[in-house]
């Protein structure tokens, strides 16, 4: 019951946590989307301007996962969907083979510029929506088009002068990311000391599914890189972004070393191998190493500390583990020290010499 619990407060603190980091882009989409309603039918005098509000939310929407690129995407493709309904449905009228029209000539426009397949698709849908749901008059030919353009731009602009913070979904992810590892770390020590595949066997397929925190800490620091682009005011925190960005491969190499280490320590006590007694406490010592960069890549801080706990760890590093399988768990031991050490700023030529030479008996 008491694991149940556990489960349940740390979805609630995960959901509590993502509302509150998303309140800010939300409120600033949903007055961004009314703003382009009433500036296309107030300033513009469109008297059904729902384009403008839709490209609007689409652009600001997608840009709550920050991806500049994303967000172009659909407003280039939304106008060039509905530029191409309203232009062909005024000419040949609308039903189900005119629909089929304006969708083709929607997605070759499309493909003559090169673009992407989430242009290509949002194109296509615009474009239906034109031929459809308000099949255009000559007295309003073009305005849907042009309302099109008001809530892109404008919710591009939204995106560019208060943007959220490049690095809230960096610092986010990169925590995260690490505390799997240090719980992998720690979950193979808890398993070699008991003995017990059957634990192992829970850390590895825990650590299986890692590649998603992987994936995500290296979206959201290119995010966050695409926000210092086109946001002026944002630039200041490039520096952290870079120190993060330099981290995301060692980190990633670290996670896929500890996949292999903890599977080899299942196999080790399968096969009832006599793992070498140090071995158990330099994997808590590495756990405690990465729980400290978890803390300073996440808060912004300098490394040095964390560099230190992980030449530390390395100079604990037996030079066999003694058997098959415990070697492997040795090896990957050293392997994912090399990673960290890049992970803090080192050379990799140097952290690699740093971890072998610094190993013992």
């Amino acid at each position: 019951m008491t694991g149940a619990g556990g489960r349940l407060a740390r979805l609630f603190d995960v959901r509590r946590r993502r509302l509150r980091e998303a309140a800010w882009p939300v409120v600033q989409c949903a007055l961004a989307a009314g703003a382009a309603f009433a500036l296309a039918r107030h300033v513009l005098g469109h008297e059904l301007p729902f384009f403008a509000p839709i490209a609007c939310v689409l652009v600001l929407g997608i840009s709550l996962t920050n991806r500049l690129k994303r967000s172009v995407e659909l407003a280039v493709g939304v106008s060039v969907g509905v530029g191409v309904g309203d232009g062909i449905v005024l000419v040949i009228g609308s039903g189900w083979w005119q629909i089929a029209v304006v969708v083709a000539l929607a997605l070759f426009v499309g493909l003559l510029f090169d673009v992407g397949a989430l242009l290509l698709n949002q194109a296509a849908v615009s474009a239906v929506l034109v031929a459809t749901l308000q099949p255009p008059g000559s007295s309003a030919a073009f305005s849907r088009w042009i309302d099109t353009l008001v809530g892109a731009a404008l919710g591009l602009l939204v995106a560019a002068v208060l943007p959220s913070n490049p690095l809230t979904a960096a610092r986010r992810t990169v925590e995260t990311l690490l505390r799997e590892l240090a719980d992998a770390l720690s979950g193979a020590a808890e398993s070699l000391e008991s003995a017990d595949p059957a634990t192992g066997q829970r850390v590895l397929e825990r650590i299986r599914t890692s590649q998603r925190a992987v994936d995500a800490f290296d979206t959201a620091v290119d995010a966050g890189y695409e926000i210092t682009v086109i946001a002026p005011g944002r630039r200041r925190h490039r520096g952290e972004l870079s120190r993060l960005r330099a981290a995301t491969g060692p980190l990633d190499l670290a996670v896929r070393n500890a996949r292999v280490l903890v599977r080899r320590a299942v196999s080790a006590e399968t096969d009832g191998e006599q793992v070498a007694p140090s071995v158990v406490p330099v994997l808590r010592a590495l756990a405690d190493a990465v729980g400290l960069l978890r803390v300073d890549l996440s808060g912004g801080h300098r490394l040095d500390a964390a560099e230190l706990a992980v030449l530390d760890v390395a100079a604990r590093i037996p030079r066999s583990g003694g058997g098959f399988s415990a070697g492997v768990v040795v090896a990957q031991l050293r392997s994912i020290v090399t990673d960290l050490l890049c992970a803090t700023g080192m050379d990799r030529d140097e952290a690699r010499a740093a971890a072998s030479a610094t190993r013992r008996d």
